[in-house]
């Protein structure tokens, strides 16, 4: 009983931060040497995956030449060259060497990994602190001691946060005139009328998972919104690249007991160390978010694509792993057209069915009759959590 309380309140903890404002938060400043770049969103530092990034730009004001075609960005300086591609997250250097820290698309720039790329262009970074505040700067061998920067600079650092202070205090208060904000319109859902199917059928599955991949979007509160009405839980499993999610459905997915999970884009050639790494990004991402850590994770092409090394790295690193043996249909077609598929494969087994979502404007229909359909057949409605035996396409168990 002890244990339910405390999960409650860390889900309806987890439901208000959706609520409340945010609080004040530290500002952080890049310098350059020892010039102080502009203070705004686009030029303040970011932690991502436990690991500090700034626009590549920063080293291009340290001669740091930056090319970029087809998708990956090329930085290069003293004979080194390291090759980003945020598409596939992926980066590598000249002599093909790989790292385990990709770019990120971010504010309009990419934003690069600091500690890499001073490493390999021979720069130095540090972090500094000035009266609460922090400076990250970035520097050759021509700029003077951080001690000597500090002390020259102190009142130009003051001048800039407190400036940077005053215009987002006043902005916050222009958008927040209005202390009861009309609620959102809701997402209009597929209307379509869903076509009637046999209702006694010579099989049906004897348990269903619903899991829903990728990441939430503009139908994902409808999606929920039935899940809700209709007393099921699901898996959402979410992309590891984290600045595809919106945080505040993804809130709202754990404080309404639903799984989240984790998605990995991984092949055969894919390093156990570059998975974990993914998957630890954005377990602390979601562990800032909901105050808990995902340890299920699905693999896009299955976990058949993956050799039983690279599953036995998962596993021994304390996951486990899930695939969806059934797609709904839900990306490419209609609710009705995606519902009949469904509920006729339903009604050619007796074994337990894992059903593939998205988060497409079909979805929060075919979610709505797929409940009502599984309500009506008596078909037990799985969740999948930890402690329920795995179900994937490896048939690994562990």
């Amino acid at each position: 009983m002890r244990i339910k309380k405390i999960i409650s309140c860390v889900l309806c903890a987890a439901l208000l931060l959706t609520f409340l404002p945010a609080p004040a938060h530290a500002v952080t400043l890049t310098a350059v040497n020892d010039s102080i770049l502009p203070l705004d969103e686009s030029t303040m530092p970011a932690r991502l995956g436990g690991e500090t990034y700034v626009p590549y730009s920063v080293f291009t004001t340290l001669g740091v030449s930056a090319s970029e075609n087809d998708g990956v960005l090329d930085l290069s300086a003293n004979d080194e060259t390291l090759s980003f591609s945020t598409a596939e997250g992926y980066v590598y250097d000249q002599n093909l060497n790989s790292y385990s820290t990709p770019a990120y698309e971010m504010n309009g720039t990419v934003y690069v990994p600091v500690k890499l790329c001073c490493a390999k262009f021979g720069f130095t970074y540090s972090s500094l602190t000035l009266q609460g505040e922090n400076v990250l700067r970035v520097a050759d061998g021509s700029a003077q001691s951080d001690s000597a920067f500090i002390a020259a600079h102190t009142k130009v650092i003051e001048n800039t946060i407190d400036g940077y202070k005053g215009s987002t205090s006043e902005s916050d208060r222009s958008n927040n005139t209005n202390t009861n904000p009309a609620p959102a319109k809701p997402v209009d859902n597929d209307t379509i009328e869903i076509p009637k199917v046999e209702e006694k059928p010579a099989k049906k599955p004897v348990r269903v998972y619903l899991a829903y991949y990728g990441a939430p979007n503009e139908n994902t509160a409808a999606v929920l919104d039935n899940l809700h009405d209709a007393g099921r839980q699901a898996a959402f499993f979410l992309p590891t690249d984290t600045s595809k999610w919106d945080d505040d459905l993804v809130r709202r997915i754990a404080a309404e007991g639903h799984t989240a999970a984790f998605l990995l884009q991984a092949d055969s050639k894919t390093t156990g160390a570059d998975m974990l790494a993914d998957l630890a990004a954005a377990n602390e991402r979601l562990t800032l978010l909901t105050g808990v850590a995902a340890r299920i994770a699905a693999n896009q092409s299955g976990s058949d694509a993956l050799t039983e090394a690279q599953r036995s790295v998962l596993i021994g690193a304390g996951y486990r792993l899930w695939d969806a043996g059934l797609d709904s249909g839900d990306a490419e077609k209609n609710a009705a057209e995606a519902y009949t598929q469904t509920v006729q494969y339903f009604a050619s087994t007796s074994g337990v069915v894992v059903v593939r979502l998205h988060h497409s404007k079909a979805t929060p229909r075919l979610t709505e009759a797929l409940c009502s359909y599984i309500g009506r057949q008596g078909i037990l409605a799985g969740h999948i959590t930890y402690s329920v035996t795995p179900v994937n396409s490896a048939s690994d168990t562990r």
